[in-house]
């Protein structure tokens, strides 16, 4: 009986190029793509090419990564000054001319990514080709054994990034934001592979249960993980470490959309005051009317990582 082949990239590949097809069609292709939540199949494309990169020799991969890597950043900024402007449009404290600045640089995001699509007839060749050119089996043990190794050793590298704070943090995108991304695509990986990666029950009872496992986060459907059991080879995560995963990675999420909120907000008021306002993050806290500021989310972060790495190394019981 001939083994099962496994091909998940290509699942991801054929939706963004089905979306890609549609947008064609549309008056305005960019915001086509982001009302489609286009970022979705590209982010499970682009975390496949992400870890393959690490363990399998083609050139190729590292190209096909910063092409799928172009088009979600594109959709990305354009999906944050959209929740920018939709938040601050609630606002009857934010001035219209603030509100003026985030909706010009939403503009010219949408703009620019509009010409990039339309200059490369939609990037639709080169997807095609990629869908047909990559042709790993992940139904392999060797493969499977390999992608096992990195995942684990994404997350050893993830606590030693912490490791390096152990004061606290003091910058929300370069250590916050970047320590969610490491997280996340461990999380992105348990979808990515289509059934490769599995979800096993544990009947460990762990004293960090109550704070990690919420219920939102049980009934999450990104949290579960249907198991393909034509495959020869799995991996399984324990259950409850995936779920404390997903917690921190949700409220990570949280506390970098506020910390990202004021600083968006401190710009828009830089660029329409010439500069008048004398205490800029004052002001953007107070018409954001938050109990937060930039420090205190900081420090709420840190003891979030502190309790998952350090005091119970939740990460170590993942993978």
């Amino acid at each position: 009986m001939p083994i099962t082949q496994h091909f998940p990239f290509q699942l991801h590949c054929k939706q963004i190029i089905a979306a890609l097809k549609k947008a064609k069609d549309s008056d305005d292709p960019a915001l086509f793509l982001h009302k489609s939540k286009l970022r979705t199949p590209l982010f499970m494309a682009e975390s496949i090419l992400r870890i393959s990169n690490t363990f399998i020799s083609d050139k190729e991969i590292k190209e096909w990564y910063d092409l799928i890597k172009k088009l979600e950043d594109y959709l990305g900024a354009i999906d944050n000054y959209v929740t920018l402007l939709a938040d601050f449009s609630k606002l009857k404290t934010v001035k219209s001319p603030q509100l003026e600045y985030i909706s010009k640089k939403l503009d010219k995001t949408i703009d620019k990514l509009n010409k990039k699509l339309k200059k490369n007839d939609f990037y639709i060749k080169d997807l095609e080709e990629m869908n047909k050119s990559f042709k790993t089996n992940f139904n392999d043990k060797r493969i499977v054994t390999k992608l096992h190794e990195e995942i684990r050793k994404e997350l050893k590298e993830a606590a030693e990034f912490f490791s390096r704070f152990p004061s606290g943090f003091d910058d929300m995108e370069l250590q916050v934001h970047e320590l969610r991304r490491k997280l996340r695509w461990i999380s992105i990986y348990g979808a990515a592979f289509d059934g490769l990666i599995a979800i096993k029950e544990t009947k460990e009872k762990y004293k960090w249960e109550k704070k990690f496992i919420t219920p939102s986060v049980i009934k999450n459907p990104f949290n579960k993980l249907p198991v393909k059991k034509n495959l020869t080879h799995h991996i399984n995560l324990n259950k409850k470490a995936f779920y404390a995963l997903s917690f921190v990675i949700d409220e990570l999420g949280k506390i970098k959309d506020k910390g990202l909120g004021i600083y968006s907000l401190e710009k828009s008021i830089r660029k329409t005051t010439d500069g008048k306002e004398s205490d800029v993050e004052k002001t953007a806290i107070k018409q954001l009317n938050a109990k937060y500021t930039t420090a205190s989310l900081l420090k709420e972060a840190h003891a979030l990582l502190t309790a998952y790495f350090s005091t119970n190394k939740i990460h170590e019981l993942l993978a």
